[in-house]
């Protein structure tokens, strides 16, 4: 029996595995296209990746906005363990840091003022309070740094089955996760965002599934 049907056990070397796998499809070619339009290319200095998995995100974000500097969080030391791999093995970055986090329970670990570019992937929906989590999690911004969330919206819950199946996932359990995982519409993140103060924020659909939603400091 699954406790928290949004939440899957990521200490699980075959989820891990599978996470990796689902990597190239989550975030695509059309992912990077509309997160450049929402966020920009500029240089980032410090990334930091809140619920970061293996690693992957940070590993491309890294090459992509030129950062000097990246930061991990994730529950899971096993994950955190696959992403230093990945760091270690596809970038040159020399400073980085992985912490274990479970955002339940604990306060963001990280200073305020302290980084460029924050970002949250298909994690928003697992956290027990979402609101208080962009809230900490803005306050870690910079003055012109920007916070990007990536997550299952709400919406058309056969679309949402179908693409799961396609992903291997069985169609009685992708119905019945439906309600956890898309439990939030692009309109809510939008109003966490505002709610947490931070400005000139936008949101874009990228699938019938998925969006992003994007937040300055200033």
């Amino acid at each position: 029996m699954v406790h928290h049907l949004g939440k899957a056990d990521w200490s699980d070397r075959d989820r891990i595995r599978s996470l990796i796998e689902l990597y190239s499809r989550r975030y695509d070619k059309l992912f990077w296209t509309n997160l450049i339009e929402l966020a920009g290319d500029q240089t980032r200095d410090t990334i930091a990746d809140f619920g970061c998995g293996p690693g992957l995100f940070l590993v491309d974000a890294s090459l992509k906005f030129a950062a000097k500097r990246i930061i991990g969080l994730d529950e899971s030391r096993e994950m955190l363990d696959q992403a230093k791999t990945f760091i270690e093995e596809r970038t040159s970055i020399e400073s980085y840091e992985l912490t274990v986090a479970n955002f339940d329970e604990v306060a963001v670990p990280l200073p305020p003022g302290s980084v460029d570019l924050a970002f949250c992937g298909f994690m928003l929906h697992e956290v027990a309070s979402p609101h208080d989590l962009v809230e900490q999690v803005s306050k870690t911004l910079r003055i012109g740094g920007k916070y990007i969330i990536y997550d299952f919206v709400s919406g058309d819950e056969e679309t949402f089955v179908r693409k799961m199946v396609e992903q291997g996932m069985p169609a009685e359990r992708a119905r019945m996760r439906y309600p956890h995982m898309c439990k939030h519409s692009l309109d809510d993140i939008l109003g966490f965002m505002e709610k947490a103060g931070l400005k000139d924020v936008k949101g874009l659909a990228v699938n019938d599934i998925r969006a992003l939603v994007v937040g300055l400091m200033k």
